[in-house]
């Protein structure tokens, strides 16, 4: 299992809008947009379900998730894959919501779900794409 080195977290930190990538049980890709992603610690992200549908049928059947991070002015890219965990309750779900609430009073999270990094891997142009880290 990878962790998130300081480096990737404070990409993501910087980062807006997140390609968030599953795939249903036949394979066919879904890649979304989102804006409630961020390093819940080392080892998972959080990222918040308001408005999930394919992505949260996708989840279910499939755990698996792959997220990428960028930052063009740096040349620093990443991708990070892991397994998934949604909970609807509990402390997770609870800093969710706080989450979402702060950002966006009108917006109710439906879940949260931990991204289990699994693997992270170089996506810039150079001697080390595709390495993992």
């Amino acid at each position: 299992m990878s962790k998130l080195s300081t480096a990737v977290q404070e990409l993501i930190a910087k980062q807006e809008v997140f390609p968030i990538a599953t795939a249903n049980p036949d394979g066919t890709p879904n890649v979304v947009p989102m804006t409630f992603v961020k390093v819940y610690d080392e080892n998972n992200l959080l990222i918040v379900d308001n408005f999930m549908n394919k992505t949260r049928g996708n989840l279910t059947s499939n755990p698996q998730m792959a997220v990428c991070v960028w930052d063009l002015k740096a040349g620093q890219a990443y991708q990070i894959k892991g397994k998934t965990t949604r909970s609807t309750s509990g402390k997770v779900f609870d800093e969710a919501e706080t989450w979402v609430k702060e950002k966006m009073p009108g917006l109710q999270a439906q879940a949260a779900v931990l991204l289990h990094v699994e693997k992270v891997f170089v996506c810039q142009p150079g001697e080390e794409l595709g390495k993992e880290v």
